[in-house]
């Protein structure tokens, strides 16, 4: 008898609620196993395979010795193959054995490249061990309330240890301009806002990804990208884009018609991100206005996948930044106009990003 003939003595409804809490109790071994993957080297070879492969084919295409690789191998794809990250075929070894074959699945899409559009980069940087050490201090920060659980964990906040540590700046800088790629690509297809502008600003803009996007759909454009100096000592080179290093907590931000927050006012607390805004403000001329590119939560905590992206996206801002969160749309309103903005607007929506417009006068 098959297991697809088993007596089932519980009902649906119970095996839904109770499955449910078993997956979330081990839940973290997905995001461990893909990264796992990525970082093996089995996504990109199957992204660059025509034909399905199996596990025995994948361990001696990869040069693994361990005799019981491809054993292991397979138990950890049949994971990621029911989460519809991998596509599975089941085959007929020459013993007449089972012998399942793998491809690339509808979600790897956004993992199967290290570089560019994909998740890969932000993944290996949350999984870190770094990273990782936060969480384990949660409820301290919850009892304590001093600092951040990051913080706790490590010494220093986020931004100023990763100036410390090489491989974790790498894996961040990375993530930011992979990230980048994915939205701001979208963006630019739909958003019109910066015709009639001159001098553009990417405040705390990483690498210079962003501002790259921005300045190929609209090479009339001055780019200013504006980030820490251990940031920019790495940054992209192009046409009209150029570099400055500073803080935007100790320096003047340097001016222009428009002035980028992108996933800036999210890693901060309210007072930070107010000061942030001010200053924004006095770098504006009267007729310029600050694109601020992020989340927006909602006020109910909805089941649908955008509301959960959008909370899962809040508690990475709990645990890994000084007071950062990801605001309400009355939120960011209410700290806009105690900045000085006289109207916010809302741009556009790309996935599970938005473009508020916030604007100096009316």
């Amino acid at each position: 008898m098959s297991s697809d003939e088993t007596l089932v003595v519980t009902t649906a409804q119970e095996d839904e609620e109770f499955l449910f809490a078993f997956n979330q109790a081990m839940i973290s071994t997905v995001p461990m196993v893909l990264n796992a993957i990525i970082e093996l080297g089995i996504l990109k070879l199957l992204s660059e395979s025509s034909a399905q492969l199996s596990p025995t084919q994948i361990a001696s295409r990869l040069s693994i010795k361990n005799p019981n690789a491809a054993v292991t191998i397979d138990r950890i794809l049949r994971l990621l193959a029911s989460f519809s990250f991998l596509s599975c075929t089941l085959m007929q070894d020459k013993a007449g054995r089972p012998e399942r074959m793998y491809t690339l699945g509808p979600s790897s899409k956004y993992f199967a490249r290290e570089q560019g559009g994909s998740f890969a980069p932000w993944l290996l940087f949350l999984f870190d061990k770094v990273c990782l050490s936060a969480w384990f201090r949660l409820k301290d920060a919850v009892i304590e309330g001093t600092c951040d659980p990051f913080e706790l964990a490590n010494g220093a906040i986020i931004f100023d240890y990763a100036g410390t540590d090489p491989k974790l700046n790498d894996y961040f800088n990375n993530a930011m301009k992979c990230l980048s790629t994915i939205y701001m690509g979208k963006l630019m297809d739909r958003y019109d806002g910066f015709k009639g502008a001159k001098t553009v600003v990417d405040v705390g803009g990483g690498v210079g990804e962003c501002l790259k996007l921005i300045l190929s759909k609209h090479p009339h454009l001055r780019g200013i990208n504006f980030d820490l100096p251990h940031v920019v000592k790495n940054g992209l080179s192009y046409p009209g884009l150029e570099h400055v290093g500073g803080s935007f907590v100790t320096d003047p931000i340097p001016k222009g018609d428009i002035l980028v927050l992108k996933w800036q006012l999210h890693g901060f607390g309210d007072e930070f991100g107010l000061q942030l805004l001010k200053n924004c403000w006095n770098a504006l001329p009267a007729s310029g206005k600050v694109l601020i590119i992020d989340i927006v939560s909602p006020e109910y905590p909805g089941t649908d996948l955008l509301t959960r992206a959008t909370f899962t996206s809040d508690m990475i801002m709990l645990g890994l930044t000084p007071g950062g969160k990801d605001r309400t749309m009355r939120e960011v309103e209410a700290m806009a106009r105690a900045a000085g903005f006289s109207s916010v607007k809302v741009g556009c929506r790309d996935l599970n990003m938005f473009v508020l417009e916030l604007y100096k006068t009316a």
